[in-house]
């Protein structure tokens, strides 16, 4: 029996290459096309997605966030103007151990979103979107820095997924 390894396979081709394979009931056609219609939702965002590598911190500074003193920092890729904030309450950046994790807006102390090609992507409650930030404490070699990885989405549906190496924090 072939198998199914390309996600681009047309419903059409899907159910001619099941008429074609006599061991195939009626019933187990309708199981292949449920199963492709399950992996096609399931992985569209991120087989189509945006991808942006941040490499530069351009800044940060004192804001709020539901009410509480908050720090925004600021980054970008090299030559481009996307740009993506991570905002967080002071409070929590302490308490955190070193690690934010925002998944499908499940925590209020801590945001990312991010500007691409005019677009505006955030996290999402309504999508799959997460984001996380490892936050590296400085020692006597190295300056503090941030890593950071996320798939946010637009208002339509359009995914980006934002990676990046260990950012240092000096301007």
């Amino acid at each position: 029996m072939k198998q199914l390894s390309n996600l681009n396979l047309g419903f059409s081709e899907l159910l001619s290459f099941n008429k074609k394979t006599s061991l195939i009931t009626t019933s187990r056609r309708h199981s292949y096309v449920k199963l492709l219609i399950i992996l096609c939702s399931t992985y569209s965002g991120s087989i189509y997605a945006t991808t942006i590598s941040l490499e530069q911190y351009l800044g940060g500074y004192s804001t709020e966030l539901a009410g509480k003193p908050a720090l925004t920092f600021k980054f970008t890729s090299i030559n481009s103007d996307d740009f993506c904030n991570i905002i967080t309450t002071e409070e929590h950046m302490f308490s955190s151990n070193n690690l934010l994790e925002n998944i499908n807006l499940s925590e209020k102390n801590f945001y990312l979103d991010c500007e691409v090609d005019n677009q505006f992507y955030m996290l999402s409650n309504h999508f799959r979107t997460y984001a996380q930030v490892l936050i590296k404490q400085p020692d006597t070699n190295f300056p503090m820095s941030m890593h950071i990885e996320a798939k946010l989405v637009t208002i339509n549906g359009e995914y980006l997924n934002v990676i990046s190496g260990d950012i240092s924090l000096r301007k």
